[in-house]
């Protein structure tokens, strides 16, 4: 194994704080995607690996096969080192993979070829980089329209995700309206947000503030 990928290693080995979890070393034979690789460990086995932490786009995602071409580029067919924390649903390792002394994770965040996995991310500084790919509209971050694959897996069209997220900053920024005449209260989603007479719009920070002024919330925003 080369020296150089063991100071990589130790830098994992410290984000969990343990040095007892797993670790798998060998060749990679396969790229399933931007964040799935195969690695052809000791005795012939094939450990399927999931990067941890990101999640790149599907197969058949825009961006999905250049994702995939950017991790080929920095695994296909070298040695690598996986340490691995845990396994999904499908019987796949999930870990951090070093490749050449290239934290995979890191590169792919910071390339642009994946996104920060908000419910699996442990590794907080990752936020930082992919914030500089979004401002320097790096890889995906090139369209301003761009689907987590979570969205795109529940088959949600781009616009119907970015008028889900300016729904949201509406609502963040005190936009839930109430009705004086019928006491009930309408996010910016719902049918009748914007057919309220102005005169009996009354505007709330949060829909706690609006129950607790005795409001309800409209049928159709359910």
């Amino acid at each position: 194994m080369k020296k150089f990928l063991f100071p990589a290693l130790l830098s994992l080995l410290a984000l969990t704080g343990t040095a007892q979890a797993k670790t798998i070393s060998g060749r990679v034979v396969s790229i399933a995607d931007g964040d799935t690789l195969t690695i052809l460990a000791a005795g012939n086995k094939q450990e399927r690996i999931r990067l941890a932490e990101i999640d790149a786009p599907e197969s058949r995602q825009p961006f999905g096969q250049r994702s995939k071409q950017a991790l080929v580029r920095m695994c296909g067919g070298k040695q690598a080192v996986a340490h691995v924390t845990d396994t999904d649903r499908y019987g796949r390792n999930i870990g951090r993979v070093v490749c050449d002394g290239v934290d995979t994770t890191v590169e792919q965040v910071k390339l642009g070829m994946a996104w920060v996995y908000d419910g699996y991310v442990k590794d907080r500084s990752l936020y930082q980089l992919q914030d500089k790919a979004r401002k320097s509209k790096t890889g995906l971050w090139a369209d301003p329209h761009a689907v987590k694959p979570l969205e795109w897996r529940k088959g949600k069209r781009p616009s119907e995700v970015a008028t889900q997220a300016q729904n949201k900053e509406k609502a963040a920024a005190g936009a839930i309206r109430g009705n004086r005449n019928s006491m009930v209260y309408h996010l910016p989603h719902c049918g009748s947000y914007n057919a309220i007479n102005p005169k009996n719009i009354r505007n709330f920070k949060t829909e706690a503030d609006a129950k607790e002024a005795g409001y309800r919330k409209a049928g159709n925003c359910r």
